[in-house]
């Protein structure tokens, strides 16, 4: 414990500067559910991205001596990467950028030859011009899309979260120590025989493994309770369905996406929405259904060229930032490469749900899995499902 202890207060000193010309910033924030705001972490948390030493890997020679580069880019030339670099000061994000950057997020940021990331957060210098990547204040900022001046883990209380008992705490609420290290709370549990919060967050600590970015990572309650305030999004809207439980609660409105789950190995699949209707099938557990209707604790479903009912206790919800489904199209072509011009190797239909395997490089395709084919496909014309 005492090694854990130790990082955390020699590592983790980030986010509490902000550059002091940077004043408060009038903008009407927009509201976002918890599921909005985690698929938008795990968009940064999962971004794959090719690193290349020659493009971002030099600096200003007056600058260097206040950067540190993050551990994965030493001793390599060019890599394909997963995650956003951690950057003392940084706000550079999917669809967010730096102060003064020349460029509009983190995608576009190293495609203009952006220095990857700085993990020296003792120069006091706050952000350095030219270096690409995100601090963990920037993180929470850039997950709940705040649109304002840098935020810092002192100034996050001022007028976007609101404290809150930890006894209340919930999936996507925060955890910040002013002056120190905010993280975004995921679940409770324990890692290594260690009690505390999984979370997400950009952090150069690695103590328990991942980059010096951001990733999905673990705050032992030790560590929480000296300092770390719990807080929530002002504009933040509850879920239809709790998302954070693995069990859905029923009834819940039919035209969503759900999985089989409390069983050992199959569901019942039967005509009508009743125990003394007969079997017609069984569908093995994990597989991902659509809800067409509800009737008395029972959801219709198709499958397997059939439309029967299956018990609502047998359904669950979906693993968060893994499935996607159409967004305002009927039908959406999957292509052999992410181009409009490569070949079309298959279609995804409405209804129908689709496994994310990868990103382009430049974020506008996913490349996807459904009934065997695996290719690309456009993200404009994609959701994700829960």
């Amino acid at each position: 414990m005492k090694k854990i202890i130790s990082i955390s207060i020699t590592t983790i000193l980030l986010c509490f500067l902000i550059n002091p010309f940077q004043n408060a910033k009038a903008e009407v924030q927009s509201s976002i559910t918890r599921s909005q705001a985690e698929q938008r972490a795990l968009s940064m948390i999962n971004l794959k991205w090719t690193y290349s030493s020659n493009i971002n890997g030099n600096i200003n020679s007056k600058s260097a001596s206040t950067i540190t580069q993050p551990k994965q880019f030493k001793n390599v030339s060019s890599a394909e990467l997963t995650g956003i670099p951690y950057n003392w000061g940084g706000l550079d994000g999917l669809d967010s950028n730096s102060y003064n950057a020349p460029w509009s997020n983190f995608l576009d940021a190293i495609s203009k030859g952006a220095y990857a990331g700085n993990v020296n957060t003792e120069a006091g210098y706050g952000y350095i011009s030219g270096t690409a990547g995100i601090d963990c204040s920037g993180f929470v900022q850039a997950t709940f899309n705040i649109q304002d001046y840098k935020q810092s883990t002192s100034s996050l209380f001022d007028k976007y979260f609101t404290k809150i008992s930890l006894d209340d705490i919930k999936h996507m609420d925060i955890l910040d120590k002013p002056a120190d290290h905010v993280v975004i709370f995921d679940k409770w549990g324990t890692l290594n025989g260690i009690y505390g919060a999984y979370t997400y967050e950009s952090t150069t600590d690695d103590f328990y493994g991942g980059i010096q970015g951001t990733k999905k990572y673990f705050l032992s309650m030790d560590e929480i309770n000296k300092g770390y305030i719990p807080g929530r999004y002002v504009n933040l809207v509850e879920d239809t369905q709790n998302t954070s439980s693995s069990n859905m609660p029923y009834p819940v409105s039919p035209g969503i996406f759900a999985q089989v789950a409390n069983v050992n190995n199959y569901a019942n699949f039967r005509a009508n929405a009743s125990l003394d209707s007969s079997i017609i099938g069984t569908i093995p557990k994990g597989t991902i259904l659509y809800l067409i209707d509800y009737s008395s604790g029972w959801y219709e479903v198709s499958y397997g060229g059939q439309v029967g009912w299956i018990y609502g206790n047998l359904i669950s919800s979906i693993p968060t930032g893994k499935y996607v489904t159409l967004n305002n199209a009927y039908q959406l072509n999957i292509r052999s490469n992410p181009t409009t011009s490569s070949s079309i190797i298959g279609v995804l239909n409405i209804n129908q749900y689709a496994e994310v395997s990868d990103y382009s490089a430049d974020g506008n395709w996913f490349k996807i899995k459904i009934n065997g084919v695996e290719g690309w496909a456009y993200k404009k014309y994609l959701s994700y499902i829960y």
